[in-house]
């Protein structure tokens, strides 16, 4: 039961958090400062994600920030189910 159960909430926790993560990223594109250079292969992408007010117009930061802080929060919940288990394989 448990191993299912711990499945169950990676997979649900690690797609639900990929979803906004990548949201923000596309949002942040999309409101992309005019006075930065645009975005290229030379732009970090982790960067764009933690620092989204360096190249985000001002109007859409708070959903940006709000996007980034649901999906991240999800990704660690699922990174949690893993460690779960991995403790529960131990101790057993």
């Amino acid at each position: 039961m448990g191993n299912n159960l711990n499945e169950a909430i990676f997979l649900t926790a690690m797609l639900s958090g990929i979803v906004p993560v990548v949201a923000g990223v596309v949002i942040t594109r999309l409101n992309w400062r005019p006075d930065v250079p645009p975005y290229s292969l030379r732009t970090r992408s982790l960067d764009v994600l933690m620092h989204p007010e360096r190249y985000a117009l001002p109007k859409v930061l708070f959903l940006i920030r709000t996007l980034n802080a649901v999906g991240l929060l999800l990704l660690a919940i699922a990174v949690l189910a893993i460690a779960r288990q991995v403790a529960m394989q131990f101790l057993s």
